[in-house]
């Protein structure tokens, strides 16, 4: 409950020493105290303070403590160690706050004050399936998209679709060469090809829709292969999305940025503002002056444009679209492509950090404690959905956010599989289920729910769990504010556990003390309807039976 104090604190130091003195609580430290009869909570906040208002920490404590102390949420509030303040909850703000979690939205808030983010994020190249590398970016975005619409943001989903250029012509030479070996043809398959399994298969399904497409020029046959094979892609593309729970407010395409000129016009700004220079032929970007290591080439010696060009039209266009934040999820190999990007933002007018980049590390899957390295259709790596057969939805939604998105994942798939309390998702499914048993059982013995009592709920067991419900309301904010969905999940094992000590030490139902009971049961749907709420953020089904 550190954020909960500081927000008092906030209003206690606004109120007795002006809003120009609200900055240093930011930098002030909120701990649990080693020892418990310290209390719940003590905050360093005066000394920091004493060093602006040349006053000293003990008088800023006495005046903060005493302001606090009115407040019912705390039982107490005490000045120590020479200007400490140590506060201890009171049993109403239990009952408070449990009261909220049960009742009310109370994990939903506005901290994102209704800022427009673009947040983009998979953007695999129509050439190929998702990998296991695409789909944790896709559930990182997108459980950080329904985070950050319950804090008050405004969020837009959008997939950028790399429909132009080279990797889509030798898509469609990959095709062609397939399909001249299905027919006995003697064709070299190009040295840099796509070799997966999916490029027959493509071929196949050519060959079928157009029987006499090698009978056209050369040329030709490659276009239509290259657009064929860009649109069968694009559509297994979506159906491994939806089937991840993963959707998209926009599809974005690249190629229409061509078509528009917008890609021309962009170099055209930049050429006015003196930024655009030829060099052995090649047209350059001065992005040296904007903090990158090199200028860059956007536009190659054979009059081609290149990926960066498109990549800086793309980015002005979401300028223009007005988003006050572009938050881009890439693969961590792109790391030294965010300098460059940034500096033309800059180059045409904005903020470098309008651009925020999220890197997804990694993805090691294990089986059999060996390691899963690649997959027949794909050749050289792993399908998405060839794991999410594998395991389940569930699973791999949950494990790709058992990690900070920028540090690597090994994915065991056995322990995906299993159904014991060593497996994460089971452990918070079945501490959902357990729920659900209880109350149904509950209501078969006559027992209900209750707010009547719930001053009772005094162990510390009981306070634990209420709280841990409550803190669901600062972990979204936190997923939201530093753009961390792994703490989701994190959370939700963190309250499950603290749920089996409650139930390992208490009993929930007694006839003999039905008053306990009914508080008790409330206090189980509340964690209940937790735990189910995390989930659905999470995307993950929340089962009443296991």
């Amino acid at each position: 409950m550190k954020e909960f104090v500081k927000e008092k604190v906030s209003d206690a130091v606004r109120e007795l020493l002006g809003e120009d003195k609200v900055h240093v609580v930011e930098r002030a430290s909120f701990e649990k105290p080693k020892k418990k009869e310290f209390g719940d909570f003590a905050t360093n906040i005066s000394f920091l303070l004493a060093r602006e208002l040349k006053r000293k920490p003990f008088e800023i404590a006495r005046e903060l403590s005493q302001k606090l102390s009115e407040l019912p949420e705390f039982e107490k509030v005490e000045v120590a160690g020479g200007g400490f303040i140590n506060f201890t909850f009171s049993q109403d703000f239990y009952v408070k706050i449990l009261k909220e979690v049960a009742e009310t939205d109370f994990y939903v808030s506005d901290i994102g004050k209704g800022e427009k983010v673009l947040l983009e994020y998979v953007s695999a190249n129509p050439t190929g399936p998702l990998h296991v590398g695409h789909g944790r970016g896709a559930v990182v975005g997108d459980v950080l998209y329904r985070a950050m619409k319950l804090t008050g943001y405004a969020p837009e989903r959008e997939f950028y679709i790399n429909d132009a250029g080279r990797q889509i012509k030798l898509l469609g030479v990959s095709i062609y060469a397939r399909m001249k070996e299905l027919k006995k043809e003697n064709y070299p398959f190009p040295e840099d090809g796509y070799r997966g399994e999916y490029i027959k298969e493509l071929a196949e399904k050519l060959l079928k829709e157009r029987p006499d497409i090698l009978e056209l020029p050369e040329e030709e046959a490659v276009e239509i292969a290259s657009e064929f094979g860009k649109r069968e892609l694009l559509k297994e593309i979506k159906e491994d999305l939806k089937e991840l729970g993963v959707e998209f407010d926009n599809w974005f395409s690249e190629k229409g940025l061509y078509e528009r000129g917008e890609v021309e016009r962009v170099l055209k700004l930049l050429e006015e503002k003196g930024l655009l220079y030829e060099k052995e032929g090649a047209l350059w970007l001065k992005t040296t002056l904007f903090g990158d290591d090199k200028d860059r080439v956007v536009r190659r010696s054979n009059g081609e444009y290149t990926y960066f060009a498109s990549d800086i039209a793309y980015h002005y266009n979401k300028m223009e679209r007005g988003y006050e934040k572009a938050i881009d999820v890439w693969g961590a190999d792109h790391h030294g492509y965010i300098p460059r990007v940034k500096a033309a933002v800059q180059a045409l007018g904005g903020n470098p950090d309008w651009l925020e980049v999220i890197l997804i590390q990694l993805v090691k899957l294990f089986k059999g404690g060996q390691e899963v390295k690649m997959s027949k259709r794909a050749g050289n790596f792993v399908t998405l959905r060839w794991l999410m057969e594998e395991v389940g939805v569930d699973a791999v939604r949950f494990f790709f956010l058992l990690k900070r998105h920028d540090t690597p994942l090994d994915f065991d798939i056995d322990l995906a599989l299993s159904a014991k309390n060593e497996n994460p998702v089971y452990y918070v499914q079945y501490a959902h289920a357990r729920l659900c048993s209880i109350l149904d059982k509950a209501k078969e013995r006559g027992l209900e729910p209750s707010d009547d009592n719930l001053k009772l709920l005094s162990s510390e067991e009981e306070k634990e769990l209420i709280i841990g419900c409550y803190l669901l309301r600062y972990e979204l904010q936190a997923v939201a504010s530093r753009r961390e969905p792994h703490r989701l999940t994190y959370y939700l094992i963190d309250l499950a556990s603290k749920l089996h000590r409650f139930y390992n030490k208490h009993r929930v139902m007694d006839e003999s003390e039905k008053e306990l009971s009914s508080a008790r049961l409330y206090l189980i749907n509340a964690v209940r309807k937790t735990i189910k709420i995390g989930l659905d953020i999470l995307n993950v089904n929340a089962p009443r039976r296991m």
